[in-house]
């Protein structure tokens, strides 16, 4: 091999051990007595070490998107709430041990976290709420011993949980009656105290006592509004009389409400007749306006309470032909419900005392849900904040 080439292998070979040491080796002197110029050296260039430290587990995807929500019972003391996505997706459950059709449903405004209350039914029974995570696909029981009636029915105000839900701030709410005694003043106006605070009574009759708002605020429940009501009989304004009532969002649609639509029209009621003979003579024609097309029903009233409710046949108007709902076997006089949600139209059916829902596509009157032996069918509410 050449000099040359020699030279420059040996000083490559030099570097890189230079470069391998992490320090510099002092310089020793020569026979001379004149010190050794240290050697160049090129610097390590530095290896991380791997991070001890544990991945950490992605928060868990917003609740988004249309969704049919209900109650499913597991047994007689079980049940499930369902979120089912729509058009289509993967269920997400939570099973609480209390009947389905003892409880009540709420969502947060943002749509992430949802409550159930069921309320107590029987003396000395105790009201029981949980907190639903669905987007952690998770739960747990709210403590409400805090609350007059928290722990049951019995004792001398026998205070009794009516609703638990969220606000509009996303905020857990609980509205209260607690049964108290009239008493008279002076000058003969009646009051209520409670507390060690009188409270006016104005007019009215049945089972005296005080309608009172908790939040929750931490851990511990405070009392924010208290007003004088009467309940039972079940026309008597109970807990209704209390601002906070009115400001609970309003997030399940009721079967008993005023039907939706409109009256038909002379002539789709004339097609209606020639399509559907032999109606009940005291009901009516409805239509309701979908994105798909107008759904006509037959509106019935109630022969023993007097009230005017939908009912079967339902049809659809689409260019010109009158056309069945896909799956839905509602009979003449069953009870129906319908929420509609852009082009979708959840309609709910109740036949003695069996409901089912189905969820419709308007635009291509297609089925795309249909459950049955449910309770609390209504969509998901849409989420109100970011």
């Amino acid at each position: 091999m050449p000099l040359l080439c020699r030279s420059r292998l040996w000083l490559a070979v030099m570097l890189v051990l230079a470069g391998c040491k992490s320090e510099p080796r002092e310089s020793s002197a020569t026979d001379t007595g004149t010190a050794a110029a240290p050697a160049p050296r090129k610097e390590p260039t530095a290896t991380p070490a791997p991070s001890k430290e544990p991945t950490p587990t992605p928060a868990p995807a917003a609740i988004s998107g249309t969704a049919l929500s209900y109650l499913k019972p597991v047994d007689a003391q079980h049940c499930q709430w369902v979120r089912q996505p729509l058009p289509s997706g993967a269920l997400t459950d939570y099973t609480f041990d209390a009947p389905c059709d003892e409880s009540l449903l709420s969502w947060s405004p943002d749509g992430t976290q949802g409550l159930v209350f069921s309320f107590a039914v029987g003396d000395g029974a105790q009201p029981r709420t949980w907190l639903v995570d669905f987007a952690g696909k998770s739960g747990k029981p709210m403590d409400l011993k805090g609350l007059p009636g928290g722990t049951g029915g019995a004792g001398p105000d026998k205070a009794s949980i009516h609703m638990v839900g969220f606000d509009a701030q996303g905020r857990p709410v609980a509205l209260v009656f607690v049964h108290r005694a009239l008493e008279k003043g002076e000058g003969g106006e009646r009051f209520i105290t409670f507390e060690g605070q009188r409270y006016p009574v104005k007019g009215g009759e049945g089972l005296p006592g005080l309608a009172l708002a908790y939040r929750l605020e931490g851990t511990e429940w405070k009392r924010f509004e208290a007003k004088a009501s009467f309940f039972e009989p079940e026309s008597s304004p109970g807990v209704d009389v209390l601002e906070a009532a009115k400001a609970l969002p309003v997030q399940t649609f009721s079967l008993f409400g005023d039907p939706p639509g409109q009256e038909a029209s002379e002539g789709a009621a004339q097609r209606l007749e020639a399509a559907l003979p032999g109606q009940e003579p005291s009901g009516k024609w409805m239509s309701l306006s979908t994105p798909g097309g107008t759904l006509h029903y037959r509106g019935r009233r109630d022969p023993e309470e007097g009230t005017f409710f939908p009912s079967a046949p339902v049809r659809w108007e689409q260019e010109g032909k009158l056309v069945e709902l896909e799956g839905l076997t509602a009979k003449e006089g069953d009870r129906l419900g319908f929420q509609a949600r852009g082009g979708l139209l959840l309609v709910v059916a109740l036949a003695g005392e069996t409901k089912s829902a189905h969820v419709f596509d308007t635009r291509m009157n297609k089925k795309l849900v249909s459950v049955k032996d449910i309770e609390s069918a209504s969509f998901s509410p849409e989420p109100s904040g970011p």
